[in-house]
């Protein structure tokens, strides 16, 4: 994605600083900071980075512009937006050629007043692109960082958004954490832990439902007509207990956080309760046998011992076996009459193929089944964040990600959209 910046940024009149950037664990320049004089540049930088830093760097703002960073005054110049990938100025400078036998990872890029800036062009032309630093006038400065093959931009602006007050530029290299000011000491971001980068963003309201994470995913539209829910706090089907007991089993030892242990089970609950009312009720309301419904819902026959193990088989087997895999320290009997409870409500006050206990009980099992599948592959993506907790978003992208999980989950409202 790039944006379409075809014009030129005024800037406060007065004396303009540079600072370089320097790695402080390779002694190389990894960047530029540009300033208007009245501006103090460590906390113009720490404002930036804030808003829109790298987009290598954990907590770095907004990537593109958007009503965020207008807000805070920033511009934001991302990698496609220039460079080798920017046509203006061919009249002047011609087109790039580089051999790529000898070619090296160089782009800098030049700060110039408007009314110098075609002199400015064409003097910089005609010197190499490592030395044009060293050719600097007064009406222009040349921002070089070597083996820098992709570069950003942030413009800072004034309180008015009239005027450039400051410039960051910087690259895929550039890690703030052990950037300084060459001089200083205070690198410009402070370096966290991941478990010191989860306790502050717990404790600062940190969105961890991941609803815009799945609106960025690649996948399937979302079809509103179809989707169920939000259900009632009262119609939930498993409760605390019986999350414990299934995370005990295979979860990776993770468990969830108390401040997201309710939004975290609100979340679950309401993939099971869609499941039910979209697939299950049809079924009690169609079929006399257990296996007639079975192999309706699985879509197949019986599975052969040799066939490979898919959601299919395991739900077809919970439902005609419900006690070949009882789960430890798992109160089956209170959720199959919270199941019961649920389907009753929905079918009009009446049960039919799921008035037999054996066949409530078999139904449990399988929606027992699939929280545990969710809750392995939640905490895979859990542990691939550097945490210790499943949250809202670990759910939402496992989900997503398993075609066979979200082909049955899809249908819950609360699942696209949460449950405010």
């Amino acid at each position: 994605m790039t944006h379409k910046l075809d014009h030129n940024v005024s800037a406060l009149n007065g004396t303009w600083n540079a600072f370089r950037l320097v790695d402080t664990t390779q002694y190389r320049l990894v960047g530029w900071s540009v300033a208007h004089e009245s501006v103090d540049v460590l906390q113009e930088i720490e404002k930036i980075l804030r808003v829109s830093g790298s987009p290598y760097e954990e907590d770095s703002g907004s990537q593109y512009n958007d009503e965020k960073t207008m807000n805070e005054r920033v511009l934001v110049i991302n990698r496609y937006d220039w460079g080798l990938y920017n046509k203006r100025a061919l009249d002047v400078l011609g087109e790039h050629e580089f051999d790529p036998s000898t070619f090296a990872p160089r782009i800098g890029t030049g700060l110039v007043d408007y009314a110098e800036a075609r002199t400015q062009v064409e003097f910089w032309k005609d010197v190499p692109e490592d030395h044009r630093d060293e050719e600097q006038r007064p009406h222009g400065l040349w921002l070089d960082v070597p083996q820098n093959e992709y570069s950003f931009g942030r413009f800072g602006f004034d309180d008015k958004r009239s005027a450039a007050r400051s410039f960051l530029f910087f690259g895929i290299q550039t890690v703030f954490t052990q950037t300084v000011i060459a001089g200083m000491q205070q690198p410009l971001r402070k370096y966290e832990t991941h478990e010191e980068r989860f306790q502050r963003r717990l404790q600062g309201g940190y969105d961890f439902r991941g609803i815009e994470t799945l609106k960025m995913m690649a996948v399937p539209s979302r079809l509103d007509e179809d989707l169920l829910g939000p259900y009632t706090s009262d119609e939930r089907l498993f409760q605390e207990a019986d999350f414990a007991a299934l995370l005990r089993q295979n979860a990776n030892n993770l468990d969830f956080v108390d401040l997201w242990r309710d939004p975290v089970e609100l979340l679950l609950n309401e993939l099971l309760m869609s499941y039910l009312e979209r697939y299950i009720l049809p079924l009690d309301r169609s079929f006399a046998t257990i296996l007639s419904a079975a192999q309706a819902l699985t879509l197949q026959r019986a599975p052969q011992q040799n066939e490979s193990r898919t959601l299919d088989s395991y739900l077809f087997q919970y439902l005609t076996q419900p006690y070949e895999d009882p789960i430890p320290d798992w109160d089956a009997a209170a959720v199959a009459a919270r199941v019961r409870a649920f389907l009753f409500s929905r079918n009009g006050g009446q049960l039919g193929l799921f008035s037999n206990d054996d066949h409530i009980a078999g139904l449990c099992r399988c929606l027992a089944w699939l929280i545990e599948e969710i809750l392995v592959l939640a905490s895979n993506g859990a542990k691939d964040s550097y945490r210790s907790n499943i949250m809202p978003a670990d759910v939402r992208i496992a989900v997503c990600n398993d075609p066979e999980i979200f082909s049955i989950f899809k249908y819950s409202r609360v699942y696209w959209d949460g449950s405010e």
